[in-house]
């Protein structure tokens, strides 16, 4: 009897980033395995093809959506769409998925990547550190201890109770610090049990020393911070996102940061990414962008392919999925 097929729908630079090989071995007795070859990442025909011959297929950064799978149905061969990065919901079709299509994602292993980065956002833009790297090299004054603060004893506010918003409470909570929490579907109780006080929007951001965002995109979130948001943070609050630049004004953002009230230390932006470098975000001593890179780290590259190896086992060994994505789940997601 033929091993079931586990194709590979990922560039192949992708899959030596992932490091592959190793975890990809292990499903050696269970399936056969195929790669898209390249060069670059496989075309839509290309995909549609693998999808009527494999039952799992491997996706990731640069797959193109599957929209082929619009109709799918439960006697296709296709059983299993394997994502080996985050959000599912450009890639596979709310349809497909409420018709019974499997699909796991590795979201948990760049979730804990970005918020070990978060934490370290919060400790070193506090401090005002990145500022002082630009100070050092430009041989000007660093900023002064008035505006460098200790995260012990502040008020931290997180938007969002998501698999990265959990960690990064978790991770703040030893840090002697007040944190607040703003989720439309977390309750009071829900919110203790993280160590944290349930707050309307406006009230978290009136409270906090620290804001950072961690909201997926839906159409309730997108620009859920403008004007009236960033005006009701206090002077001198920081704020960090390191979600999805589409949440917030950028205008709004940077009207205030332009006036000197507040700082920001942005790891994603919008409408493009990364910004021109004549942005005027690039200008301010008080505001620092980065490219993308909080979930950027070699363990989280080899915990997302080790993640999705584990996923399509347990398929195959008929278990349960752990990190399945209901159509609840696409609904909300990033």
């Amino acid at each position: 009897m033929a091993l079931p097929l586990v194709y590979l729908a990922i560039v192949p630079e992708l899959a030596l980033e992932l490091d592959c090989n190793a975890e990809l071995d292990r499903l050696a007795s269970f399936a056969t395995i195929e790669r898209w070859p390249g060069p670059g990442n496989p075309g839509v025909a290309d995909v549609a093809v693998a999808l009527q011959r494999a039952q799992v297929v491997v996706t990731g950064w640069g797959t193109p959506p599957l929209t082929m799978l619009d109709d799918w149905m439960p006697d296709a061969v296709v059983r299993l769409i394997a994502h080996s990065a985050g959000t599912v919901k450009n890639l596979v079709p709310l349809a497909a998925i409420e018709r019974g299509l499997l699909v796991t994602h590795a979201n948990d292993a760049l979730a804990e990547a970005v918020a070990e980065f978060t934490l370290g956002a919060v400790i070193m833009a506090r401090r005002r550190a990145f500022a002082a790297v630009d100070a050092l090299r430009a041989g000007r004054p660093h900023p002064p201890a008035a505006v460098c603060h200790e995260v012990g004893g502040s008020t931290i506010g997180v938007i969002g109770a998501s698999a990265i918003g959990r960690r990064v409470l978790h991770l703040l909570a030893p840090l002697g610090v007040t944190l607040l929490l703003y989720d439309p579907y977390c309750s009071p109780h829900d919110a203790a049990v993280l160590g944290a006080e349930l707050l309307p929007l406006h009230d978290l951001l009136r409270r906090s020393d620290i804001v950072t965002l961690h909201a997926p995109v839906t159409p309730e979130t997108i620009g859920m911070l403008g004007a009236a948001e960033f005006a009701a943070m206090r002077d001198g609050t920081l704020f960090i996102n390191t979600a999805r630049g589409r949440l917030i004004d950028h205008d709004a953002l940077l009207a205030e940061l332009q006036r000197g009230r507040i700082s920001a230390l942005l790891d994603v932006t919008d409408p493009t990414e990364p910004l021109p470098p004549d942005s005027p975000f690039f200008t301010l001593d008080n505001c620092t962008v980065l490219p993308h890179i909080a979930a950027v780290t070699a363990e989280a590259r080899r915990r997302q392919a080790r993640m999705i190896v584990d996923e399509i086992l347990r398929f195959l060994n008929g278990e349960a999925l752990r990190f399945q994505v209901t159509a609840g789940r696409w609904k909300t997601m990033a």
